[in-house]
């Protein structure tokens, strides 16, 4: 069953997979966080940050999202430069807009690389 949730977060990673967050629903005050860097507030600034992994980004799958009026789970696998990532993000809708983003994932795989 798809909602307005799930159609939100779907323009959003299609937007991942495709390089281009011009047609993701952002708020203008959108809020996202994650195990890894500060929280962002505002459109503009989680494009630009966005935008900026995009060279590591080499595909999204989304396994399942699981939907509840505003709110919608989505498990997925993000495929990188780096390996493949499970994830699970948290997603918080209003009238067809994401307001928030929360990432949930094991960052062991991004950090590897680095530690060596």
């Amino acid at each position: 069953m798809t909602n307005e949730a799930t159609l939100a977060v779907d323009a959003y990673f299609r937007g991942l997979a495709e390089k281009d967050l011009s047609a993701a629903p952002f708020h203008p005050s959108v809020e996202f966080e994650g195990p890894l860097g500060p929280r962002i507030v505002g459109a503009d600034s989680l494009r630009a940050v966005l935008t900026g992994f995009f060279p590591s980004i080499k595909g999204v799958e989304v396994i399942r999202h699981i939907a509840q009026g505003e709110w919608c789970a989505t498990e997925f696998i993000f495929k990188t430069t780096l390996g493949a990532v499970p994830m699970m993000d948290c997603f918080h809708v209003v009238n067809g807009q994401i307001v928030s983003i929360r990432l949930y994932y094991d960052p062991r795989p991004m950090l590897a690389p680095q530690e060596k």
